[in-house]
């Protein structure tokens, strides 16, 4: 297990699935790098308690436990296990040193997933800022093109109110509600925008 494997194994199983969303490929994929670290620290757990137990390394020295066996016949200084140990040591040191490449690699995984998710979750952030503007804005329209209505549903009635014989009165009417819902609408977008303004930079 190398570092160049990890990264192989990462990049083929990063590969994203039709219709998966984006966030919860992220999660499986944390979740994966998580578990495979996990395997590997307890990996290096293990040899670090192999190699501090000096009778069993000597003990893995199989080619000098054939030729000469009575250099193992119990009790055995501790020099002599010190140095029948020094080849099998340097053998799993060297597997040691390629599991704490793979450590290395997979917490470069995890904070580039992590990276990616903060990423994500801006993007989405934007999106929905830029829905709520959108709605906000309607909301505005809506709200104008109401007092429209109701100013012409006042001007609808049928009571007397003394402009009944004015032959201008009607264009009077529309020309000044069309006039009066757009300064309306302008004002309150320009309110809206400058309070959007202000929270964002107070954040």
């Amino acid at each position: 297990l190398t570092s160049q494997s990890v990264c192989e194994w990462y990049g083929a199983t990063r590969r994203p699935k039709p219709g998966e969303h984006a966030q919860e490929r992220l999660r499986v994929q944390k979740d994966k790098v998580g578990e495979m670290e996990a395997r590997v620290q307890g990996f290096v757990r293990a040899m670090n308690l192999t190699l501090d137990e000096d009778e069993d390394m000597a003990l893995m020295n199989l080619s000098r436990l054939l030729t000469h066996p009575e250099r193992f016949i119990q009790p055995v200084s501790q020099d002599m296990l010190e140095e029948e140990s020094d080849e099998p040591e340097l053998i799993l040191e060297g597997y040691l040193q390629q599991a704490l490449s793979a450590v290395n690699a997979l917490q470069l995984l995890k904070g580039q997933i992590t990276s990616t998710e903060e990423l994500v979750n801006m993007m989405l952030d934007t999106v929905r800022n830029r829905l709520l503007f959108i709605n906000t804005f309607l909301s505005l329209v809506s709200l104008c093109v109401t007092v429209g209505s109701f100013v012409g549903s006042i001007f609808g009635m049928n009571l007397l109110n003394g402009l009944e014989e004015d032959g201008d009165a009607f264009r009077q009417v529309v020309v000044g509600t069309c006039v009066g819902c757009f300064v309306m609408l302008v004002a309150m977008a320009f309110a809206f925008n400058m309070a959007m303004s202000v929270n964002k930079y107070t954040h």
